[in-house]
C-alpha cells in the first residue's frame, strides 16, 4: 500500500514580524486540518521541528486541497512543501507521524530539502 508523506516548513520564519502569532495560527490550522481531512489521514499532522510539520495521507488523495487549506489558514505566510509517495515500513498507525518510517518519508525529506535549496514552493517525488 502506498502513502503520501507531507512535510511543510515556513519560509523565512525567523524574519516574520509576528512569528509567535504565526506559530499559533499553524497549531490551530493543524488541529482543524486533522479534523477536516480525517478520512484521508493515515497519521495526523503535527509540528515536528521548529516551524516544520508533517502528516501522512492515504494515497491516492487530494493533497492539493490540504495544501490549499494550509495556505488559507496561514493567511499569506509562505511555506515549502515536500511530498513523497511510497510504502511505509513501520505499520503501527497508532504511532505519531514522527515515529513512522519508510520510503514515503525518505522521499518527502529529499523533496523538502530540494524545495528549500531551490526555493520551490512544492516538490513531489513518487
Amino acid at each position: 500500500m502506498e502513502y503520501m508523506t507531507v512535510i511543510c516548513d515556513l519560509k523565512d520564519s525567523k524574519h516574520l514580524p509576528d512569528r509567535d502569532g504565526v506559530q499559533h495560527k499553524l497549531i490551530a490550522a493543524l488541529k482543524e486540518t486533522n479534523g477536516r481531512f480525517a478520512p484521508i489521514l493515515a497519521a495526523p499532522f503535527l509540528v515536528t521541528i521548529g516551524d516544520e510539520w508533517q502528516g501522512l495521507l492515504s494515497y491516492p488523495c487530494n493533497y492539493q486541497a490540504v495544501l490549499d487549506f494550509f495556505r488559507a489558514k496561514l493567511g499569506g505566510v509562505d511555506f515549502y512543501a515536500g511530498l513523497g509517495v511510497g510504502e511505509i515500513t513501520v505499520h503501527d498507525l497508532e504511532l505519531t507521524v514522527n515515529q513512522l518510517d519508510g520510503p514515503s518519508f525518505h522521499k518527502a525529506r529529499i523533496a523538502i530539502n530540494l524545495a528549500k535549496n531551490k526555493n520551490f514552493s512544492l516538490v513531489y517525488i513518487h
